[in-house]
């Protein structure tokens, strides 16, 4: 899936013979983004308590954050800028098409077992 997100434009999504997703790449992606924010920073800021985003993680000087029903990244932005925090990076963190499939098909019964063999 990565090589498709990275030489196609338009994408259709099969499962078991039957259409489940069609349309751009980029509009596929943002069709089922869910709000996760990528934040940099030069130090670790200090966590006071918000009603804005959850943080889903943390490693270094990174947050992974979620952005709470109600309220924009630029709440977010908001909020460390008045914690002082020295902001460096701010992404949008996107599904994979890989992972947009496996959610889509989650569930769905499987089409064909594999069978463990032995080897003698």
């Amino acid at each position: 899936m990565e090589q498709v997100e990275e030489i196609c434009d338009q994408i259709v999504l099969v499962n078991k013979g039957k259409k489940i997703l069609d349309g751009s790449v980029k509009q596929v992606k943002q069709d089922f983004k869910e709000n996760l924010f990528s934040i940099g920073f030069d130090h670790e800021p200090s966590m006071n308590g918000n009603a804005v985003f959850d943080l889903i993680g943390k490693k270094d000087n990174s947050f992974v954050v979620k952005i709470k029903e109600g309220h924009k990244p630029t709440d977010v932005l908001k909020y460390f800028i008045q914690q002082d925090a020295g902001v460096l990076a701010f992404n949008e963190i996107l599904p994979s098409l890989n992972d947009i499939f496996i959610r889509l098909v989650e569930g769905t019964p499987v089409s064909r077992r594999f069978e463990k063999i032995q080897l003698s």
